[in-house]
């Protein structure tokens, strides 16, 4: 299934919208992990949550824990100032590639469970998720949030209208 996470300013404001390739709203992603005690939400289209993902320690490992309704929680490990790889729990899931770049998988072995690129559309940047199984939706999304809170929040540029009244002609 094909998601996109668009990541625009328009007035969705303190939530990601995600839609399918119909361009349909699915899901929102909401909140902010710029502090520890905060929490990033999955909620559905009447904002009802399906899941949550929050920092629960900060050593040597840093560890988010993911909580979805009606599922096991499992956990994501990462190295502490290393970015890729990350290990998802419950799933056994190797999260490979880099934000930076905006292209990673989520893999189990050798297969691809997976796979998030980010590209420029119309409205903005978006980040089109291609996941396999219908399971893994709620933890793909919210580590995907996860990662947007690591990117730089795209700017939108003003647009003049100069009507013509701008000139290089020197004369």
């Amino acid at each position: 299934m094909k998601l996109i996470l668009l990541f625009n300013q328009q007035k969705n404001y303190g939530q990601i919208p995600v839609v399918d390739q119909t361009e349909k709203i699915q899901f929102f992603i909401q909140g902010k992990l710029h502090n520890s005690n905060h929490t990033l939400f999955l909620t559905d289209l009447n904002h009802k949550e399906i899941g949550r993902l929050y920092q629960d320690g900060r050593n040597l490992l840093t560890s988010y824990t993911i909580d979805i309704i009606d599922y096991e929680l499992a956990q994501v490990k990462q190295v502490t100032n290393v970015e890729l790889p990350m290990f998802l729990t419950k799933k056994n899931y190797l999260i490979t590639g880099s934000t930076k770049k905006g292209s990673y998988q989520f893999r189990s072995t050798f297969k691809i469970m997976a796979s998030c690129e980010s590209m420029v559309i119309d409205s903005g940047l978006a980040l089109v998720c291609d996941i396999k199984s219908y399971q893994d939706i709620p933890y793909i999304l919210l580590i995907t949030g996860l990662f947007s809170q690591w990117s730089a929040t795209p700017l939108e540029l003003p647009q003049f209208k100069f009507n013509n009244q701008l000139s290089t002609n020197c004369n």
